[in-house]
């Protein structure tokens, strides 16, 4: 019995004993976490990469406990150990915290917003929603001629637009030129031909016209143009 006592009394049982205790609370922390993100994240996505956050974080926490327990000695120890979990936690979640940081940067700074045409990474579209992580796309061209809707939605991570240009056809001037090709051949009469093309342009593109003016000289004043 004396011997139990001297064994249980020993500093080395008491640390491995403290740190299987605190690896069952990570555990278990990790499980009612992963249960309450179920049931208040409805987007799959979302969920599914919130999950894996937490779980990921949770086993750096188990490792990062299982390393102080038997290496830290002394106090610059564990501000090295810190600095480590910080950066490894950073270089984990880089793609999250930069849509998180995408998502304040759209809505502060305004470069696009739902119902705006855009072309990002390669995508056009127009923007149906925008959230914290992702915005969604009705997703134009791809198989389908001219400016019609291809049919699919698309999720765009919101860390794109630190990556890459961002063509916004509605912001600002919401104009952009059109080509209209006409056949006219050699036998044509070209003068009449320019005639009747001048006079169903303005007959049909007036009101553009003036509209797109107007917007001109908005630019104008605003961009150093």
């Amino acid at each position: 019995m004396e011997t139990l006592n001297t064994f249980l009394e020993h500093p080395t049982f008491l640390k491995i004993a403290k740190l299987v205790l605190w690896i069952m609370v990570i555990v278990a922390s990790i499980s009612f976490l992963r249960k309450v993100l179920k049931k208040r994240i409805a987007d799959l996505a979302i969920r599914y990469k919130a999950q894996k956050g937490v779980e990921i974080i949770g086993y750096v926490l188990i490792a990062l406990l299982i390393l102080i327990s038997f290496t830290v000695k002394n106090l610059e120890d564990y501000t090295i150990i810190i600095g480590l979990f910080t950066a490894g936690i950073t270089f984990t979640l880089q793609e999250l915290i930069l849509s998180i940081a995408g998502s304040f940067y759209i809505f502060f700074v305004r470069i696009y917003k739902p119902g705006d045409r855009i072309e990002i990474n390669g995508i056009k579209g127009d923007v149906i929603d925008i959230d914290s992580i992702y915005t969604t796309l009705m997703e134009m061209g791809e198989w389908v001629s001219s400016d019609n809707y291809s049919g699919r939605i698309v999720k765009i991570s919101n860390a794109f637009v630190f990556k890459g240009p961002i063509k916004n056809y509605s912001m600002d001037f919401p104009f952009v030129w059109d080509e209209l090709n006409i056949l006219i051949t050699y036998e044509s009469d070209l003068e009449l031909a320019k005639k009747i093309v001048q006079e169903q342009a303005e007959l049909l593109l007036a009101d553009y016209t003036e509209k797109s003016t107007a917007k001109w000289e908005e630019m104008v004043e605003r961009y150093y143009i």
